[in-house]
């Protein structure tokens, strides 16, 4: 396939669909205030469902176009949410202690807004983890797509893979780990077999970047797969000059990297160490970066079991 040929990947991060969650809210502020009307027979207060929507819609519009980092935002939710907790309480507390306070108009509608967009955010805060953060989920309930046979390809090196040997059942086992969803490239190094002490070569590897989704106007699938390739080599190198580095703080050897990015993560797995067998896989997807990372866990000692090595 062609850079002409290739479609925009169509992906949700996680701030739009935060965003999404909260941009659903504005009704709650409407609905409230019919409510108010009917029960407390006045008129529809067109001022307060302005306001009300307005701040939910800036908010909302903002985390989508600004998509802070995960990190930057688990930070930022924190503090939100104990600030939302010590304001509720001292709202309770007054409303309960010094009702006075509240017999102004004015002060009735300040206090009320405030608690009002307090309360939708930190709604939408526990509909966000109750329905996007996966991890737990897809441990409970591990079902996936598996990628139609056609849209996996399959890359092996001459001379370096042997189809009667047991090359053939570990391509197969770590073609058979890819899914739609999550694990999207794997790769297997090893030395060659005149030199168990050479430099690594790349055995073989699987990937499903010709799913539709996954392809890019800037790089086709066969260039992704050969830059993925090309820094795999990379990845196994750094590992190799990081665990020189840390050596002196005798932790033992450095089995895995998790290059976490932007869009995804690239790992990186020491398989067995005599002969080095590397494993570097990729997702494309955010949102199962730690979930990907259990899985790949899972493919290594699966790996190794067909290996004839015992587990870790």
């Amino acid at each position: 396939m062609s850079a002409a040929e290739s479609t925009p990947a169509t992906r949700v991060n996680w701030s739009q669909r935060m965003a999404g969650i909260l941009a659903s809210t504005i009704a709650l502020p409407l609905i409230f205030e019919i409510l108010l009307a009917l029960l407390g027979d006045e008129p529809f207060n067109f001022g307060r469902a302005g306001v009300a929507v307005v701040v939910v819609g800036l908010t909302a519009g903002a985390l989508y176009l600004a998509r802070p980092g995960w990190l930057n935002v688990q930070r930022a939710r924190g503090a939100f949410l104990i600030l939302a907790g010590l304001g509720t309480a001292i709202h309770g507390f007054l409303v309960a202690a010094a009702h006075r306070l509240f017999e102004e108009e004015i002060v009735q509608d300040v206090v009320g807004m405030i608690t009002l967009v307090l309360g939708v955010t930190t709604f939408a805060i526990g509909c966000f983890y109750f329905r996007v953060e996966d991890v737990q989920e897809v441990i409970e309930n591990p079902d996936t797509t598996r990628p139609p046979a056609e849209e996996i390809a399959v890359s092996t090196v001459p001379g370096h893979y042997q189809a009667d040997s047991s090359d053939r059942v570990l391509l197969e086992a770590c073609r058979d780990a890819l899914t739609v969803e999550r694990l999207h490239y794997v790769a297997l190094y090893e030395p060659p077999d005149d030199d168990p002490q050479g430099a690594p070569q790349r055995v073989f590897s699987v990937d499903v970047f010709e799913q539709p989704r996954y392809r890019l106007r800037q790089l086709s699938a066969h260039q992704r797969r050969g830059l993925y390739e090309q820094e795999g080599l990379a990845l196994i190198e750094l590992r190799r000059s990081l665990e020189g580095r840390l050596g002196r703080l005798h932790t033992g050897r450095l089995v895995r990297v998790v290059l976490d990015v932007e869009q995804g993560a690239i790992y990186y797995y020491e398989v067995s160490r005599e002969p080095a067998r590397h494993l570097v896989a990729v997702t494309l997807d955010q949102d199962h970066v730690y979930t990907v990372d259990a899985e790949l866990e899972a493919l290594k000692g699966t790996l190794r079991r067909l290996l004839g090595l015992p587990r870790i």
